[in-house]
């Protein structure tokens, strides 16, 4: 394999498209509430309406919260309209989709790197509670 090759599939970055659904969807509505934040508005009626909950939306809010805690540089967005995810925004997909399959072991190998324990943590139970509020059944209200 040439040298160009391997680099460019090292470093090829995902489509948004091809993420499995909850996590393209996470990722989004990410994008969403950093340019709610850049504007000073409100992100919550987009959250609850994308997600038709509105427990899933404040514990969403909470995932986006503690990233801006305990990720140890600028969390890296693309812009909006972009079709391929940052390394970020990959990176937090994969997770996502580890806490979804209460895989644990793989969640800490894939952040053990740049997150201490407790921010691990923190990023799990998280994520986990987002998950389940997005469960078909779960409780609307919150």
């Amino acid at each position: 394999m040439e040298s160009s090759t391997l680099v460019r599939r090292l470093t090829a970055q995902p489509l948004v498209r091809d993420l499995p659904v909850d996590a393209a969807q996470a990722v989004l509505a990410l994008r969403y509430c950093i340019l709610c934040r850049r504007s000073e508005r409100d992100p919550m009626p987009e959250l609850e309406r994308r997600w038709g909950n509105v427990l899933a939306a404040r514990r969403y809010r909470l995932v986006v919260e503690a990233i801006g805690q305990i990720w140890p540089d600028p969390f890296a967005v693309a812009p909006p309209c972009c079709p391929r995810v940052s390394f970020d925004e990959a990176l937090l997909a994969t997770m996502i989709g580890a806490v979804a399959r209460g895989n644990r072991a793989q969640f800490d190998w894939l952040s053990g790197e740049m997150l201490g324990g407790d921010a691990r943590e923190m990023l799990f139970v998280a994520l986990g509670n987002f998950l389940r509020a997005r469960a078909p059944g779960s409780v609307g209200g919150g």
